[in-house]
């Protein structure tokens, strides 16, 4: 499933694209804005693999909100202005629809998002991390299958794992984008959990095998941690 944001500042564009997605069972919004600077902390703390962008936009353009991301996502430009095609282009967005936007001109633009997004998925992530821990010149590799969970701190983590616990001089967000998102979830900006270990959800905690505590489940992660499991959810129809 490829995870997307829209950002329009006219809510009928927004309703446009969104119509057209829903014809895509490859593609699900997570998210809509109406103002780019509010979808910076929402970008920042989720997984998106694909941003729907506009341009002209009251507060900011698109392309200076592109050089504002700090993490890199693949950007389809979706404008009524041909005229910042190679300006975006410049700014390596994935492709450039000229509004109005029909339904084949965007799923073309999907299928490069797909084809991006499994050619990343052929190698296979290492089943294992290494780590430099709080020992001088020491380096442990870590079998991921062994990973409860990761806590980050002021300026290191801890990795508990079904073993130990491993402190590293490492920020949380640099460890975050080498592991398998398939595997693991942000659950708190302080928290990402091993999804295999989780036994049970109670409102906004996560308790895991092996753990008596439960691990916090903000507001700003929460969307996307319970999207996870409501599709394995066994319920009456």
């Amino acid at each position: 499933m490829i995870n997307c944001v829209i950002i329009d500042d006219e809510q009928h564009a927004i309703d446009l694209i969104k119509i057209h997605v829903e014809k895509i069972d490859y593609l699900r919004v997570l998210e809509t804005f109406n103002n780019p600077v509010n979808a910076i902390e929402f970008l920042e703390n989720n997984d998106v693999d694909v941003l729907f962008l506009d341009i002209e936009m009251p507060d900011i353009s698109g392309l200076s909100f592109i050089k504002l991301l700090k993490k890199k996502i693949p950007v389809v430009v979706i404008s009524a202005y041909k005229e910042y095609a190679l300006e975006g282009f410049e700014n390596e967005v994935l492709d450039y629809i000229v509004k109005p936007v029909s339904f084949e001109r965007l799923l073309q633009a999907t299928q490069r998002v797909l084809a991006l997004s499994n050619s990343k998925s052929v190698a296979a992530p290492n089943a294992f991390i290494i780590l430099k821990t709080d020992s001088k010149n020491k380096l442990l590799k870590i079998d991921l299958d062994d990973i409860i969970y990761i806590e980050g701190l002021k300026n290191y983590i801890s990795v508990f794992t079904t073993q130990q616990r491993v402190i590293s001089l490492l920020n949380i967000k640099s460890l975050e984008e080498k592991l398998p998102a398939d595997r693991f979830i942000r659950t708190h900006k302080s928290y990402i959990i091993s999804i295999n270990k989780v036994k049970m959800v109670n409102g906004n905690q996560v308790f895991l095998k092996g753990l008596e505590q439960g691990i916090p489940i903000s507001d700003s992660y929460k969307k996307q941690f319970f999207e996870i499991f409501r599709k394995n959810l066994i319920d009456n129809k």
